[in-house]
């Protein structure tokens, strides 16, 4: 295993690991903003993917829409786990 992230090799796993920390970052913090504030990120998301798809960077478009469809899929955990909370 390589001792830093500069020594990485540049393959389909390190790049995965890449997008799967991003996002595990993204939820962390996300979780920290009020729901007002999610909807604005995820509308930011939203408009940075539509800029990247208008550029042609459809890989850049994929992984930010990803990253929103995550963060609102997590809303939508939370939003469960609340109700079912208040129901108990």
């Amino acid at each position: 295993m390589p001792a830093r992230h500069t020594e990485l090799p540049l393959n389909t796993a390190s790049l995965n690991a890449v997008i799967d920390a991003m996002a595990v970052v993204t939820l962390c913090l996300t979780q920290i903003l009020s729901q007002e504030q999610r909807e604005r990120f995820g509308r930011d998301l939203v408009t940075m993917a539509e800029i990247a798809g208008r550029k042609g960077n459809l890989e850049l478009t994929s992984i930010l829409l990803d990253l929103r469809a995550a963060v609102k899929s997590r809303d939508e955990e939370l939003h469960e786990s609340d109700d079912d909370a208040g129901a108990a």
